[in-house]
């Protein structure tokens, strides 16, 4: 036969093996809770702490592990769809960071959800605010026309020029000014 260990007892064990104070599982694991202290208190090992929380579910995102795996390796037939976990079509951290979403802004996001005990589902339009908060915060202004229209102005003096100040970011005094050249 080929026997694996039973999850409560393995994880206690590894848990102690690496000295870890306290193990994070999302809430279907809190009614192995009882059997995980058994194994640790009767083998007398260290001693860890098991800590439940819901899982993080964002609308309109896959979470789960199983799925953005055959995203990311395929699965039979099918080939990847991603270029691994941190293509910025992935939920994951480092497929955030790719996307632009910054470390000030992702722990903005974690402290506005909190840690909860309830099964529930963030709007995913959250995460976009918190980005979108702190790149206001210290992004800097430029504006650029990509597609000019060509307009006659008839009452100004043709060749000169007018140089116009613009904030670098309206909301940090800090990040100064720059110059805006005026053609005519």
């Amino acid at each position: 036969w080929v026997i694996y260990p039973m999850y409560d007892f393995a994880h206690g064990q590894s848990d102690s093996i690496e000295h870890i104070t306290h193990s994070l599982c999302s809430l279907e694991f809190e009614n192995h809770r009882p059997l995980y202290n058994w194994f640790i208190e009767n083998l007398e090992i260290y001693p860890s702490r098991q800590i439940e929380f819901a899982r993080l579910n964002l609308s309109s995102t896959v979470m789960s592990k199983r799925k953005l795996r055959k995203l990311v390796e395929g699965e039979g037939d099918f080939k990847p769809v991603v270029d691994g976990w941190d293509d910025p079509r992935m939920p994951t951290l480092s497929g955030l960071r790719r996307r632009g979403y910054t470390p000030e802004s992702i722990r903005d996001f974690c402290e506005r959800v909190g840690v909860a005990k309830r099964n529930n589902v963030i709007d995913v339009s959250l995460l976009e605010f918190s980005i979108r908060d702190h790149l206001n915060k210290i992004a800097p202004r430029v504006m650029g026309v990509l597609k000019p229209l060509k307009v006659v102005i008839t009452n100004y003096p043709e060749g000169e020029t007018e140089v116009v100040m613009a904030d670098n970011n309206p909301e940090d005094e800090n990040a100064g000014k720059r110059e805006m050249i005026f053609l005519f």
